[in-house]
């Protein structure tokens, strides 16, 4: 039977890219999150019902290594957002996420894009 040999003639470069590669995702989706995150807090401010203000101003957000956070600080907004027995449910904050899906989506998608893109230059 013939032998055949393939040389890849930039195996260090592609051995090195690789190595790179989990910082690189890190990265990429740290930004990710960031552009999630701002998205949701963007429209559940918008979808914050308001009677004094005090709930939609209360929103925050929080960013840390893979991490990503969107919540309010008020000792009430559990029951506006899922109701009460006197209160129907008014999910601000679920509606947000729900409209921003395909938005998250694609900033994940994206992020692996780039690391790939990164990559593929590298060698």
């Amino acid at each position: 039977m013939p032998e055949i040999t393939i040389t890849i003639k930039n195996l260090p470069e592609i051995k090195m890219a690789f190595k790179k590669s989990p910082i690189l995702m890190v990265r990429e989706l740290n930004k990710a999150i960031r552009r999630s995150i701002v998205s949701v807090e963007r429209d559940s401010k918008s979808n914050t019902p308001v009677d004094t203000g005090r709930l939609r101003s209360s929103t925050y957000d929080r960013f840390t290594n893979l991490t990503g956070e969107v919540g309010t600080n008020t000792s009430y907004d559990i029951y506006v957002h899922d109701g009460t027995r006197f209160m129907k449910a008014r999910p601000y904050l679920w509606d947000a996420v729900g409209k921003n899906e395909k938005v998250i989506d694609d900033n994940f998608e994206k992020a692996v894009e780039n690391v790939l893109d990164e990559i593929g230059s590298q060698t």
